[in-house]
């Protein structure tokens, strides 16, 4: 019998914050009724990630592309990965952005941060801000609204 060569193992260090990967994942906590996992990379490096109560309690309703959403004159600025959400930049005192100010495509709104690593929250077109609905130091999912915008006509 001939041995097959063996093909080489998928390396964990691969973009963990890559929405299909983030996707798959989800999928496998749902699975399996976990509420979060917590992996570590070959460098050492940590990710957890928690799955947001909500979304879990209307999983059971259909997809999720069913649950209501906002009506379509608003959009929403996501958060682009999950972690802590800072309103401010570490550097800075002065939030990024308020409720009921104008915000122009491409804005930094907040930030999400994960261990050292910070990546901006920008409002997808421009607009009023008008709700904010996480609170500085609280942890987010990949994709979870942070602010709504109302686009400016």
């Amino acid at each position: 019998m001939m041995k097959r060569a063996k093909r080489p193992a998928k390396r964990m260090t691969e973009d963990l914050t890559d929405p299909s990967v983030m996707r798959e994942i989800a999928s496998w906590l749902e699975t399996a009724g976990a509420s979060a996992i917590e992996i570590e990379t070959e460098d050492g490096r940590h990710l957890r990630i928690v799955m947001d109560e909500e979304a879990a309690l209307h999983a059971d309703k259909g997809p999720r592309d069913m649950v209501p959403a906002m009506p379509a004159r608003v959009t929403i600025a996501k958060a682009p990965f999950a972690g802590h959400f800072l309103d401010a930049h570490p550097a800075r005192d002065t939030p990024a952005a308020a409720q009921d100010t104008a915000a122009a495509a491409g804005d930094i709104v907040g930030f999400v941060k994960v261990g050292p690593l910070l990546m901006a929250v920008r409002a997808a077109e421009a607009g009023m801000l008008n709700e904010c609905s996480v609170e500085a130091g609280n942890l987010v999912g990949y994709g979870d609204t942070i602010f709504s915008i109302e686009p400016a006509q």
